[in-house]
């Protein structure tokens, strides 16, 4: 009766996360005029939770291996591979487009994109390890908003080409660059 239980909750693990790596592929097929893409903020780290949970089946996997009632190898594996599924779809979701049309921040929620057409301003911020692109813009009710990009360094020049052809039309850098520890000044 448990090992029926646990076999359809692994199966039906492994569908939903299967329509999600499914749907974010789909929805990632749908952006058009792409220029560039990274992974987030999260550059050179994993995605926590799909981690988190493919961590505790392989120790549950070890713990059962070593009991006397073991699990049954399918039910381990279809959890395993669900938590693979998740891994991808989050990893898919969580990076930056830069399209021909604007900025999308997170893959996963398209519905922030921000079109070049509504962006009003932008500066950069750098530390010693990122740069941080700040876009001013207005949405779509007329609120002023601010999205921060964090460009990886491999990136940076290109990035900055494309923001400059398309908000300032000429070959200048950003109006201001601030670096840490100092202030915006008009």
């Amino acid at each position: 009766m448990i090992n029926t239980l646990h076999i359809i909750l692994a199966f039906s693990f492994v569908g939903v996360t299967g329509i999600l790596l499914a749907m974010t592929v789909l929805q990632r097929i749908r952006i058009r005029g792409i220029r560039m893409t990274w992974n987030s903020a999260r550059v050179g780290s994993l995605p926590v939770w799909p981690s988190l949970f493919m961590g505790i089946v392989v120790v549950f996997m070890l713990y059962s291996s070593n009991t006397v009632a073991p699990v049954a190898g399918e039910v381990l594996a279809g959890y395993f591979l669900g938590g693979i599924l998740w891994f991808v779809a989050v990893a898919l979701s969580g990076s930056v487009i830069v399209t021909e049309y604007g900025i999308i921040p997170e893959a996963g929620r398209s519905s922030d994109a921000v079109g070049w057409g509504q962006v009003f301003d932008w500066f950069e911020l750098e530390d010693d390890k990122h740069t941080q692109i700040s876009f001013l813009y207005q949405d779509l009710i007329g609120e002023r908003k601010r999205l921060d990009v964090t460009v990886p360094r491999p990136h940076l020049e290109q990035f900055r080409c494309i923001c400059r052809a398309k908000l300032d039309g000429s070959s200048e850098a950003p109006t201001r660059v601030v670096r840490q520890g100092q202030t915006l000044k008009n």
